[in-house]
C-alpha cells in the first residue's frame, strides 16, 4: 500500500469528473477536472481539505500543504530494518533517515514528494538511483532530512520482501 493511496482516495472523492494521475513534475498529482467545469468549487474544496492547487492550461497540479504532510508523518510507525542483499544501500539510507530525520518542513518537501512518488510507482531502482544524490544535496544545503521518507521506504521494502517470499 502506497502512502499516496489515502490522498488519492480523498482527492478522487472531491473531483466529480476527470482523471487523477501521479504528476511527473514537482507535485504529487495532476488532474483535468478544470476542463469539465466547476473548477472554482472543486479547487476550493481541495484547498479546504489541505491540498495546494495550481491550474495551468486546463490541468490542475495538486500537492499536500505542509500540515497535510506533517499529519501523514505523525501516522507513520517506525519500520523494522530487515536488509537483504538487493537494495542494501537503499535499506541503509532509509534506516539513516528513520533514525536521524525530522518532521516535514517546507525545505524537505521536495525530497519527501520524490520518495512518495517513486514508492507509489514501486520504483525501487529509481529510489536507489535518485535518493542518495537528493539527500546529499539536502545535507550540503543544511536542509533537515525527512524521517517519514525513511519510514515509508523501509515499510515498502519490507512489504516487497514479504511478497517475494
Amino acid at each position: 500500500m502506497s502512502a499516496l493511496d489515502g490522498w488519492r482516495e480523498e482527492i478522487r472523492g472531491l473531483i466529480p469528473r476527470g482523471f487523477l494521475r501521479r504528476d511527473q513534475g514537482a507535485g504529487l498529482f495532476v488532474s483535468d477536472y478544470p476542463r469539465h467545469g466547476e473548477e472554482e468549487a472543486v479547487s476550493s474544496a481541495l484547498r479546504e481539505a489541505g491540498y495546494t492547487v495550481e491550474v495551468r492550461d486546463g490541468l490542475a497540479y495538486l500537492d499536500g500543504i505542509l500540515e497535510t504532510y506533517r499529519a501523514l508523518a505523525k501516522r507513520l510507525p517506525d519500520a523494522p530494518v530487515k536488509p537483504t542483499e538487493d537494495f542494501f544501500w537503499l535499506y541503509s539510507l532509509a534506516s539513516h533517515l528513520q533514525k536521524t530525520g525530522g518532521e516535514p518542513t517546507e525545505e524537505n518537501l521536495p525530497l519527501l514528494c520524490l520518495t512518495m512518488k517513486l514508492l507509489d510507482a514501486e520504483d525501487f531502482h529509481g529510489l536507489q538511483r535518485l535518493l542518495p544524490p537528493a539527500v546529499a544535496e539536502a545535507q550540503r544545503k543544511h536542509i533537515p532530512l525527512p524521517r517519514a521518507a525513511g519510514q515509508m521506504i523501509l515499510r515498502a521494502l519490507n512489504e516487497r520482501k514479504e511478497s517475494i517470499c
